[in-house]
């Protein structure tokens, strides 16, 4: 019983989001399918613990400050975000463009780290901290490095939804467009994810060789895909093997040549 009152107040907990930050009593409870009373008992003990706290006016319920703490050391205690953290931030001041690390997170990138230039003359739109991995370049860098096994089940029980007219709907498309993100070290988002938006990821390697997290570069689709791609692919791919050997890994071969450019 016990173990079935935490799984369902980790599942009131999930149901806010950026998009829906308050939530009252009968709307969790009708999107859980469970009875009010039971709801409104578990609330009251997140809210007594500080995981939600509830709007004096509206009386609906919104996540705590004890999450954001929680978060907090989460954030500033992991590993990738440690090792990559200053090579993040000179590699933003260096392109001008947004540098961002992400890891998995069970079925999307959850960007862990945002760097961004001081003299930025655009303002990127609200990304994450759960991208959909499908149709961005962090995300795809992470998707072509999972075992074929989770591979195969986030195909089948994820909805491509197209978020632009761009993004890629096709599951035999996505799979061909993985391979080959494994087999030239980076992926390529042209407005999938946002119209006026591109970006260029690499992955990041931990000790033995598995992907630790993968690192990308956003800005417009002029500044990223076209006269500067080649530089911009070069200084990423020499930060995300920087902070992979930060992270202990250590290649049995040299880097190979960087791959060849990729606009679609």
């Amino acid at each position: 019983m016990a173990i079935q009152s935490i799984q369902k107040a980790i599942d009131i907990l999930s149901l806010f989001s950026i998009e829906k930050p308050r939530r009252g009593i009968t709307e969790i409870a009708k999107s859980l399918n469970l009875p009010i009373t039971t709801v409104s008992s578990l609330v009251q003990t997140l809210k007594d613990v500080g995981l939600l706290e509830q709007d004096p006016e509206t009386r609906k319920y919104g996540l705590g400050s004890k999450l954001f703490t929680l978060g907090m050391i989460v954030n500033e205690t992991l590993e990738v975000n440690q090792r990559a953290a200053g090579p993040a931030h000179r590699l933003a001041e260096m392109s001008g463009l947004i540098c961002r690390v992400a890891i998995w997170d069970y079925d999307a990138a959850l960007v862990t780290l945002n760097a961004t230039p001081r003299d930025a003359q655009f303002l990127a739109p609200r990304i994450g901290p759960r991208v959909a991995a499908y149709c961005s370049s962090i995300g795809r860098t992470l998707l072509a490095h999972l075992d074929p096994k989770e591979l195969n089940g986030y195909l089948k029980k994820t909805k491509l939804t197209p978020l632009t007219p761009h993004t890629v709907t096709r599951r035999d498309l996505l799979r061909k467009e993985l391979k080959q993100i494994r087999e030239q070290g980076h992926a390529v988002n042209n407005q999938e994810l946002s119209i006026g938006r591109a970006s260029v990821a690499v992955p990041i390697f931990r000790s033995g060789g598995n992907i630790a997290a993968s690192i990308s570069l956003t800005g417009s689709p002029e500044k990223v895909l076209e006269s500067d791609f080649e530089n911009l692919l070069s200084i990423l791919t020499v930060t995300a093997q920087e902070i992979s050997r930060e992270m202990g890994y250590r290649p049995e071969s040299p880097p190979v040549n960087i791959g060849q450019r990729k606009t679609a």
